[in-house]
C-alpha cells in the first residue's frame, strides 16, 4: 500500500507536465506537417504556372488562328510578346522566393521587342545580382546595347561577362564579342576572335557561324582551320 501510494503521488505530481509536453509536442508536428503541405502546394503551384508561362510564350502565331490549334495562339509576334511578357510578370509577382529572378527575366527578353527601356532597366538590375540568371542577363544586356548602337557598352558588358560567365558558353560571348568588334570597325580583331571560334569548335553552331563569318572576311585564314570534326563515328573509315 505504501508503494502504491507512493506510486500514486509521484504520478500525480508528474501528469500535467507530461500531458503539457506530450501537447506541445503534437501542436508542433501538426505545425511543421502543415508547413510542408503548404510548401509543397505553393512549389508545385509557382512550377505549373511558370510552365504555363512558357507555353504562352511558344504560342503560334497566326492570322487568321486556324481553329484547330491547340494550346495558346495569338494573331501577331505583339500580342505574343506581350502576353509572354505578362505571364512571366505575374510569376515573379505571385512566386518571388521560387522564380522571381528567372520570371523577370524571361519577361524582360519579351519586354524588350515593345518597351525596351523598362526592359533594359530590369537587365541591368538583374545582371548585377548573385543569381542563377546575372550570366543570361548580362548577355542580353550585351546584346540590347549592341542592337541600339552602343558599342562600347556592348564590348564593356561582354568582358565583365567573360570574366563571370556564370552558364553562358564561352564560345558564345567571343562570338558576340567578334560581331561588335566587327560592327565597331575593328575587323581585324573579329577576325582573329572568329578563327580561334572555329579552331575550338568548327562543327557546332558557334563554330559553324564564326566559320561562315571568316569566311567572308578573310577566307585565307579559313584555309588554316582543321577539318571539321567528323558527325559520326564512322566517318573517314
Amino acid at each position: 500500500m505504501d508503494q502504491y501510494l507512493t506510486t500514486r503521488s509521484w504520478v500525480q505530481s508528474r501528469s500535467r507536465p507530461l500531458v503539457i509536453g506530450l501537447t506541445v509536442t503534437a501542436v508542433v508536428a501538426a505545425a511543421i506537417l502543415i508547413f510542408w503541405m503548404i510548401s509543397s502546394s505553393r512549389d508545385r503551384a509557382a512550377s505549373e504556372s511558370l510552365a504555363d508561362a512558357f507555353k504562352v510564350a511558344e504560342a503560334t502565331v497566326a492570322n487568321p488562328i486556324p481553329p484547330n490549334v491547340t494550346g495558346y495562339a495569338f494573331a501577331s509576334e505583339d500580342e505574343k510578346n506581350r502576353k509572354a511578357y505578362e505571364a512571366f510578370e505575374k510569376v515573379a509577382r505571385d512566386y518571388p522566393s521560387y522564380y522571381g529572378d528567372l520570371a523577370r527575366y524571361c519577361a524582360a527578353t519579351y519586354q524588350l521587342k515593345f518597351d525596351p527601356a523598362k526592359a533594359e532597366a530590369t537587365l541591368k538590375d538583374l545582371a548585377q545580382r548573385e543569381s542563377t540568371v546575372a550570366a543570361q542577363a548580362r548577355l542580353a544586356l550585351a546584346q540590347r546595347y549592341a542592337a541600339s548602337g552602343r558599342l562600347d557598352d556592348a564590348v564593356t558588358t561582354l568582358q565583365q561577362l567573360k570574366s563571370k560567365p556564370g552558364d553562358v558558353a564561352p564560345l558564345l560571348i567571343d562570338l558576340k564579342m567578334a560581331e561588335v568588334y566587327e560592327a565597331q570597325g575593328k575587323i581585324k580583331e573579329a577576325i582573329e576572335l572568329y578563327f580561334s571560334i572555329a579552331k575550338t569548335s568548327r562543327s557546332a553552331g558557334v563554330g559553324t557561324m564564326a566559320s561562315t563569318r571568316l569566311a567572308a572576311l578573310d577566307p585565307a585564314r579559313l584555309d588554316q582551320l582543321p577539318p571539321p570534326e567528323p558527325t559520326s563515328p564512322f566517318a573517314g573509315r
